[in-house]
């Protein structure tokens, strides 16, 4: 009985190191595909810089497996609250294609700084069975306690930005209250300069002040002034176009930014009447009522936000924080109030009269004379309604700036389908030079396929050649020669990394040809299909119709022209 647990135990013992022996035996001929993923808000070599990410990875891949191959995924200069970063949308596309079996990063942070966007590229990855390892925290989600263990980690690093967000949100407020510049872009009329002052501790800081530009503040006093006689954003639009008045960056004035100036409050003097204004409106008044006694001007803040897509959103005023300023105000609180009241009551006029369903080539049309695009005006008699095109400069400044002759609108529509549909039905010049286009794409595919078969090939030399110099260094380990191999390995390497480099480029163009060659292929199709479809489409299904065939359209007040794929001119 004992021989034959003895018998037993020596077989178990020479199966376990069989096993094991098998185990490593596939460690090293299984090649793990690594992604490592490194990002970086801003471009700057400091702490942990991309470099040091990826180096940080790769030592800790290389350290738990033996045979690793890696994919690189950088993105610098993009915040981890924003996941339309290319790299790292890449990565995401390349994991539903299983490019890799594991992905890791340096830190959680890294890949991103949103609870639910974390979640669900983990999620992802779980799905395509990819592991995630973060360095920094040492989680793997290989393991449940792993994977439990980074969402609660990840919840507690999302509160604490969210903690000193506002903590930073409270300090700025506290610091608007004192009517010092917080820094941004100044507004017309104003730079921003430092000023040098001691605190109660005789400690030395410093603080900025908006200092006046006085042609830019003549500019803005005007601009009140104007407004205030005409009534209208159009017609001061107007004027300022047809006296060559800019902004303060030398362009045009438009209604959105002359209504930026005549709604900022930076201009009014703050007197006891702005006061009264802004306690109506129920804003929070930082200063006290004593300081509006018409020395100065004030200072806005927290007025605006950010949407979730990055626009700037404008708050309600009970949001905004006023404060008595550093510098004098050039409007009378009276005027400013007055102006206020004017754009609140012409905002709430009528729209403009719909056009929605004529005008089928407004987006496309363009002014040769200036350079402005046509927008559709439309007219109604007696005798029916009548639309034009009408260049937008020539309206815009009454005439002065431009003055090249209104369009026809039912006409220009009519001349356009019916140039496209002879376009269509006669083969023209245009079907030549898209079979031309698609030979020179096929060609290049051809030349690519035959470069990647070749480069394939060079790998796969270097690599044996490397496997061969491994075997011949283990076999010879205390052999002079082994310092020359591994110099030999360490330049085929080089060359396979230089390969492999090579390999993703041509990968790379073999996407944007194949692209290429499907649009061309589309565009015949959607040009040969038109003359049969185009009569039997809707309003809307037209435009977008016109507007996937051509490039624009331009009028000079005699001559229309289409501009179709590549540029490729008709005229009419």
């Amino acid at each position: 009985m004992e021989l034959i647990l003895k018998t037993n135990h020596i077989f178990l013992s020479f199966i376990i190191f069989h096993l094991i022996e098998v185990f490593l035996l596939n460690e090293v001929i299984n090649l793990y595909k690594v992604a490592i993923y490194s990002r970086k808000s801003k471009f700057t070599e400091k702490g942990d810089s991309i470099q040091n990410q990826i180096d940080l990875c790769k030592q800790h891949i290389n350290n738990k497996f033996n045979n690793c191959e890696f994919i690189i995924y950088e993105d610098e200069g993009y915040s981890g609250g924003n996941a339309n970063r290319p790299k790292f949308q890449m990565m995401i596309e390349d994991a539903t294609k299983n490019k890799f079996d594991i992905l890791i990063c340096y830190r959680l942070d890294r890949v991103s700084r949103n609870i639910s966007d974390f979640s669900g590229t983990i999620e992802l990855l779980n799905n395509h069975n990819i592991a995630f390892i973060s360095v920094k925290e040492q989680f793997d989600t290989s393991s449940p306690m792993g994977r439990a263990m980074m969402y609660i980690a990840s919840v507690f690093a999302q509160l604490e930005r969210e903690t000193i967000a506002e903590r930073i949100k409270d300090n700025m407020l506290s610091l608007a209250r004192s009517g010092r510049w917080l820094g941004g872009q100044t507004p017309t009329g104003f730079k921003s300069e430092p000023i040098v002052y001691y605190d109660s501790d005789m400690n030395k800081k410093k603080m900025y002040k908006l200092y006046p530009i006085e042609n830019e503040l003549n500019i803005v006093k005007n601009l009140y002034i104007k407004y205030i006689e005409l009534k209208s954003l159009s017609k001061l639009e107007n004027f300022t176009l047809q006296n060559h008045i800019k902004t303060k960056n030398n362009k045009d004035f438009d209604k959105s930014s002359l209504k930026v100036i005549l709604t900022n409050p930076v201009y009014t003097v703050g007197d006891e009447l702005i006061y009264e204004y802004f306690k109506e409106n129920h804003c929070d008044i930082a200063s006290p009522k004593s300081d509006f006694n018409g020395k100065h001007s004030i200072l806005t803040y927290n007025k605006q936000t950010k949407s979730k897509r990055n626009s700037t959103i404008r708050r309600d005023k009970s949001d905004w924080i006023i404060a008595i300023a550093k510098h004098k105000g050039i409007i009378s609180s009276n005027d400013w109030i007055k102006v206020q009241y004017l754009l609140e009551q012409n905002s709430k006029k009528a729209p403009r009269l719909n056009t929605g369903s004529i005008g089928l080539i407004t987006p496309l049309l363009i002014c040769t004379e200036c350079g402005s695009k046509m927008r559709v005006s439309v007219y109604r008699r007696e005798s029916g309604t009548y639309y034009y095109y009408r260049c937008l400069m020539k309206e815009r400044s009454n005439s002065s700036r431009c003055n090249v002759d209104n369009l026809l609108g039912s006409i220009a529509d009519e001349m356009v389908i019916d140039q496209i549909k002879n376009i269509s039905l006669n083969k023209s010049r245009l079907y030549d030079k898209l079979n031309h286009h698609r030979h020179t794409i096929n060609s290049i595919c051809k030349e690519n396929i035959h470069k990647e078969d070749d480069l394939k090939k060079e790998l796969k030399l270097y690599e044996q050649n490397i496997s061969n110099l491994t075997l011949q260094i283990s076999q010879n380990q205390n052999s002079s020669a082994s310092k020359y191999m591994i110099n030999q390995i360490e330049a085929f390497d080089k060359k396979i990394n230089a390969i492999k480099k090579e390999l993703t480029s041509i990968k790379e163009d073999k996407k944007i040809t194949l692209l290429k060659k499907v649009n061309i292929d589309s565009y015949v199709q959607l040009l040969t299909n038109f003359s049969s479809n185009v009569d039997n489409l809707t309003f809307e299904e037209k435009k977008k119709y016109l507007n996937e065939l051509i490039d624009k359209i331009t009028w000079n007040g005699k001559k229309l022209e289409i501009y179709l794929y590549k540029h490729e001119k008709s005229l009419f």
